[in-house]
């Protein structure tokens, strides 16, 4: 980790600190049941752009400027449900209103409207993005505003395909938090001259660059992510209602998550907390897997990385058990939890159960590689059950009745692992009734991974690696290949369809160069596991298998 410099320079306190706006007009963002409200609601911007009246023009103008911006709209309509860190929308309009403000959210605004152009207009505009990278030179290496523009930009830049410099994006963003020490309970108290909005806004980052760091760790197929052992004390993001309103609550920390089932009643634990809480089981699940002793019975590895993902689950607080509100609305903090839990679930149990490894997997990274051949895993049974269950419960997930399917890209890879390990099932193991609601599922699977990838490109490709492993999979021919192999001959599926030897159909599968003139650039769809890194005493594990991060 970085040396965090012992003392930041003087300009510092300045770039850190609310607003304070000229003249008699005082601006304020605690929130308007606050006792203090009262003394200063008669000039805060936050009433002028609610239909008050201000002393200052500008005010106005620019509050109803801000509140047509389409672009910003569009965001905060939709990326921000799934990565609510920056300001909520309101409370921002205030800070605009403040000049030395206004030119340091310059950038950030520019991001929020590139990211709104991809929903509002289904493209990614060349003029916004140069506007970004111009904007972001106005701000100082030290303000933690950058930090919130260099993790949304990686984000977008990842989804269109540009890794690599969406990977130094999140370099720069991991770099400076780290610097500034956002990862210390004392930053946000201590830089938000008592604003608990601002104060809030800044645990936000700090736990977003976890979020993100993560998740890019799962995407590219290393859970060794670079945060993960950052010896973190800032307290606990607080939940969405409250953010938005302005009601901020006195925080939960770390140490209260980790006890909580030493709790007689449920604390209010935030959906943001039950994601970064997701986010360390799975990293502890996949720790305790890995270089445990040699004499270590290696089922008892696994059931350590169990109890571990299943105490999440059983201790959600009551409030956070459903992952769809009662209007109707996708809680997607915990949407994003529940899938990463499931998907580290079908990582573990997968190459220990019947759901056996298709050769036509090998083509792409979102697979696993195979078990070497060897005898039958005792409680196979138990993996087989374990795997089908977490499959079953994203499905769950993906059907609940809110379309059209809008969710954060980075469910894609999540979504893609599950439905390797389903069509595996389709192959191997289901048959009859069973077989045929799979297939729906299936579809139902690919359908929402084809509307992720009509707004993201590097989904798109996604999409159509996904189709091309199952048509193989499960052996279903398209007219063109079809009408192709009638003029070579037989195909090597249309063997497999009338039920002879299985590897050797696979095997055949991909000698067909169909495959992989379709599939050209299978480097990557994702990797939420890498059973290359498990122990070695675990079987079926092989020992000298490289990890698959991305080159």
């Amino acid at each position: 980790m970085p040396n965090a410099p012992d003392q930041l320079p003087d300009y510092m306190s300045a770039l850190i600190t609310p607003p304070e706006t000229e003249g008699p007009a005082t601006v304020s963002v605690l929130p308007y049941n606050s006792p203090t409200q009262g003394l200063a609601s008669e000039h805060s911007p936050l009433t002028d752009c609610r239909g008050g009246r201000s002393r200052r023009a500008s005010v106005n103008l620019d509050c109803e400027a801000f509140g047509k911006d389409a672009l910003l709209e569009a965001y905060y309509q939709n990326f921000h449900k799934f990565h609510p860190m920056v300001l909520p929308r309101l409370h921002l309009a205030t800070f605009l209103d403040n000049l030395s403000w206004r030119r340091r959210l310059e950038p950030l605004l520019a991001i929020l409207r590139l990211l709104g152009t991809i929903y509002l207009r289904h493209e990614w505009s060349a003029c916004l993005q140069n506007d970004v990278e111009s904007k972001m030179d106005w701000l100082a290496k030290a303000d933690p505003i950058r930090v919130q523009c260099h993790l949304l930009y990686s984000a977008a830049l990842f989804w269109q395909d540009e890794k690599s410099k969406s990977q130094t994006e999140m370099g720069k963003a991991v770099e400076i938090a780290l610097e500034l020490k956002m990862f210390e309970r004392e930053f946000a108290s201590t830089h938000s001259n008592e604003d608990p909005i601002l104060a809030e806004c800044w645990r936000r980052t700090w736990w977003m660059v976890y979020v993100f760091d993560a998740f890019y760790a799962g995407t590219l197929g290393s859970m060794g992510f670079s945060v993960v052992h950052v010896a973190a004390t800032a307290d606990l993001p607080c939940d969405e209602a409250q953010y938005e309103s302005g009601d901020i609550p006195e925080p939960n920390s770390l140490g209260e998550w980790d006890c909580r089932e030493f709790d007689q009643e449920d604390k209010p634990f935030s959906s943001f907390a039950c994601l970064v809480g997701a986010i360390r089981s799975a990293t502890l699940a996949r720790d305790s897997s890995l270089k445990s002793g040699s004499r270590k019975n290696p089922h008892d590895v696994l059931h350590v990385a169990d109890s571990i993902l299943d105490s999440w689950m059983l201790l959600l607080p009551k409030s956070k058990k459903q992952v769809m509100l009662r209007n109707g609305d996708i809680d997607e903090l915990l949407f994003q939890a529940h899938h990463l839990i499931h998907v580290v679930m079908i990582g573990f149990h997968r190459p220990l159960s019947d759901l056996k490894f298709n050769a036509v997997e090998d083509i792409s990274s979102c697979a696993r590689d195979p078990a070497p051949d060897g005898p039958t895993p005792e409680h196979i049974n138990v993996h087989t059950v374990r795997v089908l269950r977490a499959v079953e419960s994203q499905i769950r997930l993906l059907a609940l009745p809110s379309r059209p399917f809008n969710h954060t890209p980075f469910c894609t890879c999540m979504i893609s692992e599950g439905t390797l390990a389903l069509l595996s099932a389709c192959k191997f193991l289901l048959r009859g009734d069973e077989l045929a609601v799979a297939r729906d599922q299936i579809r139902l699977t690919i359908g929402c991974l084809k509307s992720l990838g009509a707004l993201w490109p590097r989904a798109a490709r996604n999409v159509s690696q996904i189709q091309t492993i199952a048509k193989h999979v499960l052996g279903i021919e398209t007219h063109s290949s079809a009408a192709a192999a009638a003029d070579k001959g037989a195909s090597p599926l249309a063997t497999c369809a009338s039920g002879e030897n299985e590897s050797s159909c696979e095997m055949a599968s991909l000698s067909n160069s169909h495959v992989f003139s379709t599939m050209r650039d299978f480097d990557d769809i994702c990797g939420w596991y890498d059973i290359g890194e498990l122990d070695s005493a675990l079987p079926f594990w092989p020992a000298d298998h490289e990890a698959s991060v991305e080159k």
